[in-house]
């Protein structure tokens, strides 16, 4: 039994692993109480992250306000396999990522989120502006208008991180492709970034294409998947052990 502490009410949940699901499902069950149904892969810190953001609605859950109901914790989350590194995926018709709605969850005054291997905290800052926008230092500030109810807060908030984290995707990925450079000498010229879903990344006309949500990962953990889209990562590596062990312990969902 895992406990999350909120105000000064507690959620008490127990975890079930299920191999080969890629969601992540919370359940208010009469005799179980809080159930967390998720992939094999992820740790308890990326379920707290899910208890946190749904924390309301499974207190109006436990408090009876509403019918119990299995409701899924995030739109999706990505189920990852290590050997995923190494499949090339077919093309699929998709839209950009640039395109694609932002993750409508429920974004609360210091949540986490993984940049570059690290947790940086979110800062929820109402003011007086007609546009919301989103700045890093040390940690996410998102400035959204006073006026903004519940929902358009969370929309808000899940567009800005979307675009913030695109925004640095192609300087990112081109600064590990640079490292790689240096001890890959069949490394390509450039690679660029899209929305893969469950893949870290494939191989699209000659081209890397790595998923822009990697950026939740070590910059060493990207310089891997990349030099596994050319070459033998392991062998080129002499740490490729623990570069790819975040891959093991984490999922690519970035909120």
């Amino acid at each position: 039994m895992y406990t999350y502490q909120t105000g000064n009410q507690t959620i008490d949940y127990k975890i079930e692993v299920v191999p080969n699901r890629t969601d992540i499902t919370v359940q208010i069950c009469d005799k179980e109480g809080v159930k967390v149904i998720i992939p094999r892969g992820l740790n308890e810190n990326n379920v707290r992250s899910i208890i946190a953001r749904k924390a309301t609605w499974i207190l109006k859950q436990l408090n009876g306000s509403q019918p119990a109901e299995e409701k899924p914790a995030a739109p999706k989350k990505e189920a990852v396999k290590k050997e995923a590194v190494k499949k090339e995926t077919a093309k699929k018709e998709a839209p950009k990522a640039a395109a694609s709605a932002a993750k409508t969850g429920s974004f609360e005054e210091g949540d986490k989120f993984p940049y570059l291997g690290r947790q940086y905290r979110l800062n929820i800052v109402r003011g007086d502006v007609a546009k919301a926008e989103m700045t890093f230092r040390a940690k996410f500030i998102a400035t959204v208008p006073e006026s903004w109810n519940e929902q358009q807060t969370n929309e808000g908030i899940g567009q800005l991180l979307t675009e913030w984290y695109q925004g640095r995707a192609g300087e990112k990925f081109q600064e590990a492709l640079k490292s790689v450079k240096k001890t890959a000498d069949n490394a390509p010229e450039s690679v660029k970034w899209d929305e893969l879903g469950e893949e870290y990344a494939t191989t699209q006309d000659n081209t890397i294409v790595l998923n822009w949500r990697l950026l939740t990962a070590p910059l060493a953990t990207i310089e891997y998947v990349i030099a596994s889209q050319f070459t033998n990562a392991d062998e080129l590596f002499e740490d490729a052990a623990e570069r790819k062990q975040w891959l093991s312990d984490n999922t690519l969902n970035a909120f």
